[in-house]
């Protein structure tokens, strides 16, 4: 008996449900690097902790204890001195190759004498809510998660008066970023990134600022 693709796909869908197999996400991470007004990460943070830290946290996590692919750079990776248009090429693929974003919000993410659009951040989120076309394959918006990283202190206050970027801060009013503290998310990421995903589905997209 010859099976028809679709008789495969359910047959594998039935496999997947029994097993209780977790389909992982892709995910890609928008910080800002070298921001060192952050607290220490135990077991990574050497005696001047940076923003980067919590990303080497996050992609071991994600890649030892679960389902999830992580999608962004690595850190022994060396772009300093390749051109801004090559850099921007490799992370609208890594980009365009995932399902989610999040954004991790530090103290000085944003360079106060910096226009939004001489930065990263506001591109790489700008390009994660977008539908994006490639040989005759779309990919679609990403979900976005704003996660808070404690400061130096390790206190959060700081957010309250944060300077943000304003594609964040108006994805974050119309509630297509959910907001969560790095304490709550370490602990719970699968409860944080459906949380995302749910607020995907509830925002319309006219709703949804995708420009920097």
């Amino acid at each position: 008996m010859v099976l028809s693709l679709v008789d495969c796909l359910l047959l594998l869908l039935c496999w997947v449900k029994r097993r209780k197999i977790k389909l992982g996400r892709k995910i890609f991470v928008s910080y800002k690097y070298a921001d060192d007004n952050v607290y220490s990460v135990p077991s990574v943070s050497d005696n001047r902790p940076k923003a980067r830290d919590y990303v080497t946290w996050l992609e071991k996590k994600f890649t030892d204890r679960t389902d999830h692919i992580y999608k962004g750079e690595h850190d022994d990776e060396d772009l300093s001195n390749m051109s801004d248009d090559y850099i921007w090429t490799k992370l609208k693929d890594r980009i365009y190759d995932s399902t989610i974003t999040i954004v991790l919000i530090s103290p000085n993410m944003k360079e106060a004498y910096k226009w939004d659009k001489s930065q990263w951040i506001p591109w790489e989120i700008a390009y994660s809510v977008r539908e994006t076309t490639r040989n005759d394959y779309t990919s679609h918006a990403n979900a976005v998660l704003g996660v808070v990283l404690p400061d130096k202190n390790n206190k959060y206050d700081y957010y309250d008066s944060l300077r943000m970027f304003k594609i964040l801060e108006e994805n974050i009013k119309v509630g297509y970023i959910p907001i969560v503290k790095w304490e709550d998310f370490r602990y719970n990421c699968d409860t944080y990134l459906n949380k995302a995903f749910q607020a995907q589905k509830d925002v319309p997209q006219y709703r949804i600022s995708k420009t920097v």
